[in-house]
């Protein structure tokens, strides 16, 4: 394995278990069993090799996603692209490769959960900076496919769809190991998620379940004031 390779690999375990402050460089180095003057030649600096760590499991997920929604737009023609294949070319592609990271994948998915969980500075506006391109395409075909959503509810509901993910995703083979089945275990959690995500997407535009007036609300806002 080359210098550079067991850079990310180490730079990937060490960020997704202690975190991008917590991680210094002579970590990383003394995992890889490399030195100092290696990070500076193949990245340049400790956020540098932050982002080579995104953009290695990031640009080929991501551009699969925009490969699939091509391939759907183009067989819909003049029509939305069903709910279905949207989720789907969003939600397929991570999972799939989940389990073919193996173990570095496991790290991966942690080091993503982690972010998602509590965004810091540099990793969160990284991370971010892979999705933009992502973020348009399918903010674009999710509000054809579902004209009766605002904007700014469509964005909501696409927030919620990306936490589900990420969450599932950091807590990885747990999700999978609740009931066996016999199903590859990526498929059991993909088609669980996607039932879910299709579900909250096709909603009608949002509307307060409990009314203010709604005993319910009234007895429990009085409880949280006697306490």
């Amino acid at each position: 394995m080359s210098t550079k390779q067991r850079l990310l690999d180490a730079a990937e375990q060490l960020f997704a278990e202690n975190g991008f402050a917590a991680t210094s460089l002579r970590d990383i180095t003394a995992l890889a069993e490399a030195n100092l003057a290696s990070v500076n030649y193949h990245f340049g600096s400790k956020e540098a090799l932050l982002e080579a760590v995104f953009d290695r499991r990031l640009r080929p997920l991501n551009r699969e996603r925009l490969e699939m929604l091509d391939a759907f737009e183009s067989e819909a023609g003049d029509n939305p692209v069903e709910l279905s294949k949207i989720l789907w070319a969003f939600l397929a592609p991570p999972f799939r490769r989940m389990y073919e990271w193996g173990e570095g994948g496991r790290h991966f998915q942690q080091l993503v959960g982690r972010i998602y969980a509590a965004p810091i500075r540099p990793a969160g506006e990284t991370f971010i900076k892979q999705f933009e391109l992502v973020r348009i395409r399918f903010q674009s075909a999710f509000h054809q496919a579902l004209p009766h959503l605002s904007t700014d509810e469509l964005t909501r509901r696409m927030h919620h769809v990306i936490a589900a993910m990420a969450h599932t995703m950091a807590w990885g083979r747990a999700f999978c190991c609740l009931q066996p089945t016999g199903r590859p275990e990526s498929d059991v959690v993909l088609q669980s998620i996607l039932s879910f995500a299709m579900a909250g997407m096709r909603a009608p535009e949002c509307q307060p379940i409990f009314p203010p007036s709604s005993p319910a609300v009234a007895a429990a806002t009085s409880s949280g004031t006697d306490r």
